[in-house]
């Protein structure tokens, strides 16, 4: 009978320490950040609002499980209209769907406002200095949130470089 305690003790003692080993496993697993970098270079709203809903979505589980992440948004091209406040000059045009439609009913600036403050420093916004020169789009007309970054493309290279994990919304 004292040989059956002594090896229930053991086999108990022994489930114990792979549970806690287990945990702390996957305790280190979660402390690293997860990045990723999304590809914005077009200008159709319905893939800025399915850009817009994964965001949300993504950042919305990591805050729910409390996992740190990284969202980078580069928009170069015709996405870079999505990151400006103020078009007279430049080679856009205000579109009508920047203040009014898509799930919300209040149109992508709002979105893209909404998605900053949710994330706060998680969410990142940078705009192509390449395409900002072309479409003659000065600093102060992008949203305040948005930083520029000389080349659209080198940004996303090195984001990726970094461990981000790279998507674009087809």
């Amino acid at each position: 009978m004292k040989l059956f305690k002594k090896l229930s003790t053991v086999a108990l003692l022994m489930l114990l320490t792979t549970g806690l080993y287990a945990q702390n496993s996957d305790a280190e697993e979660d402390n690293d950040v997860v990045k990723i970098v999304y590809q914005c270079d077009f200008p159709d709203i319905q893939r800025i609002h399915l850009m817009l809903n994964t965001i949300n979505n993504a950042a919305s589980y990591f805050d729910k499980h409390l996992i740190p992440y990284e969202i980078n948004v580069v928009a170069l091209g015709p996405c870079l209209q999505y990151m400006m406040k103020d078009f007279k000059g430049t080679g856009f045009v205000k579109m009508p769907y920047c203040e009014h439609g898509g799930p919300t009913g209040a149109g992508t600036v709002s979105r893209f406002k909404s998605l900053k403050q949710l994330g706060g420093d998680n969410i990142n916004f940078f705009a192509c200095g390449n395409t900002m020169k072309k479409k003659h789009v000065k600093d102060e007309q992008l949203q305040d949130y948005v930083k520029k970054t000389p080349a659209g493309i080198i940004k996303i290279v090195n984001l990726q470089r970094q461990g981000c994990a790279y998507v674009k919304i087809k």
